[in-house]
């Protein structure tokens, strides 16, 4: 992997808080993941039963609720928008959550890094669509970034994805279908219509809602491929 990556999404939104700044400064350190992590597992004191990785976690609503709903399990959060981190980090505090961890980057930085089969799933909620054509390469569901959840992730695992914009549930759908590593798991039009009862509500969720899209929800099941 590179060590220079361009990235397209938004470092720092709205002026930071001054109890946002405090938690960036004193409490972040104790959550964050050091660079060119090769054993992520061992950031956790806690012996996980399982690992997962949630990219772009946004206000860390969902990565909240998972990690506070299965404390036998250990959680990393990947999210460059300082803003959404020091969000996150309020309900690391609130919940007293132990088993989070936060790379407050583009995970990309990572993963090159990490062991073949070290997490038991990826979560990507609401990535950044990317409608335009000329932007495709920018989208999170790319032959690269496939290849390494790939290897990352255990044959049985899964990705698992969510979004409310026609264009983007598209791509992610054709990208997935394509891709040899991943089987879809839907049965029936309720199992991507309707929201998962373990999947908690986000703040894109609910301005989807309000504005009239509604969101899909995607489970893909990480399969094993013989050699051809």
């Amino acid at each position: 992997m590179e060590a220079f990556l361009p990235f397209y999404g938004r470092r720092k939104g709205r002026q930071l808080g001054n109890t946002s700044k405090r938690l960036l400064e004193e409490l972040l350190p104790a959550y964050l993941v050091p660079d060119n992590t090769s054993e992520p597992s061992k950031l956790f004191t806690n012996n996980p039963r399982k690992l997962y990785l949630e990219i772009g976690f946004g206000g860390g609503e969902h990565l909240a609720m998972v990690a506070k709903n299965h404390p036998e399990n250990a959680y990393i959060g990947a999210e460059p928008f300082l803003n959404g981190v020091s969000s996150f980090l309020k309900y690391c505090q609130n919940e007293a959550l132990k088993n989070v961890r936060i790379w407050p980057d583009d995970i990309r930085l990572q993963l090159s890094s990490w062991p073949s089969e070290c997490l038991d799933g990826i979560f990507i909620m609401f990535p950044d669509p990317w409608p335009k054509i000329r932007h495709s390469s920018r989208r999170i569901i790319n032959k690269d970034n496939l290849a390494a959840f790939a290897r990352l992730i255990k044959v049985g695992g899964s990705l698992r994805m969510a979004s409310d914009h026609a264009s983007a549930k598209n791509w992610i759908l054709s990208g997935m279908l394509e891709n040899p590593y991943f089987d879809w798991t839907a049965e029936r039009p309720d199992d991507w219509n309707v929201q998962p009862h373990d999947w908690p509500e986000t703040r894109y969720m609910r301005k989807a809602l309000k504005e009239g899209r509604k969101p899909a929800w995607f489970d893909f099941k990480r399969v094993l491929v013989e050699p051809s």
